[in-house]
């Protein structure tokens, strides 16, 4: 091996080292900001999966932020689809996302009558509505005024009834139980409150804004 081969693995190396030591002080972070109960409400990543969403069990992923070091980091409970999943937008909207169409139509309603879905109506479809809102708004008029949380857990149920993908990481009993607000991870021994169940739903691609 010659001189400049020595020189190529060298750098090699140092990338390699520097991409690890920035990853582990990013974990080390988001892991004191949720043993502290300050989570950020959203959580902005670096950059989407290419072709894919990707999620991870609540567990499975609350115990990788707790212990960055056991098996999960090699991905172990971690899950890849190829379709994307709803965006708040596009609930708002009624908008197209890849490989899935328009939500109101594939929930059932029409162009006609899309418009008139309230949130008593989607209640009597099973999901559960955060408290202190009013029933009786109207869903598209609710995901542009409600709060994050409200309009996260509200859209992580819809997309959760639609797509079975999502069901596949959380299923709609977890999903039904964050919108109260409260949850606690299957096997931890923790409480996650609004800011982590937002974290967790933003992070793990169930719902983006």
């Amino acid at each position: 091996m010659n001189e400049t081969d020595n020189s190529k693995d060298l750098t090699s190396e140092d990338r390699s080292t520097e991409s690890r030591v920035l990853l582990e002080a990013s974990n080390a972070a988001t892991r004191r900001r949720l043993l502290k109960g300050v989570a950020p409400v959203v959580l902005t990543l670096a950059s989407r999966p290419v072709l894919a969403w990707h999620c991870k069990s609540p567990s499975a992923w609350g115990s990788e932020q707790l212990n960055p070091n056991t098996s999960l980091a090699a991905n172990q409970g971690h899950a890849s689809y190829v379709d994307e999943t709803w965006t708040i937008s596009n609930w708002k909207t009624n908008t197209e996302r890849q490989n899935l169409g328009k939500p109101w139509f594939k929930l059932g309603y029409t162009e006609k009558n899309w418009r008139k879905v309230t949130l008593r109506m989607l209640q009597g479809r099973g999901i559960t509505i955060p408290s202190g809102v009013d029933l009786d708004i109207k869903a598209y008029e609710f995901l542009g005024s409600g709060t994050t949380f409200q309009k996260t857990v509200v859209v992580a149920q819809l997309n959760g009834l639609l797509l079975p993908a999502v069901t596949k990481c959380i299923s709609r009993a977890e999903l039904q139980e964050m919108a109260t607000g409260r949850y606690n991870p299957p096997y931890l021994s923790v409480t996650w409150y609004e800011n982590d169940i937002l974290l967790y739903l933003d992070a793990n691609w169930i719902v983006k804004p």
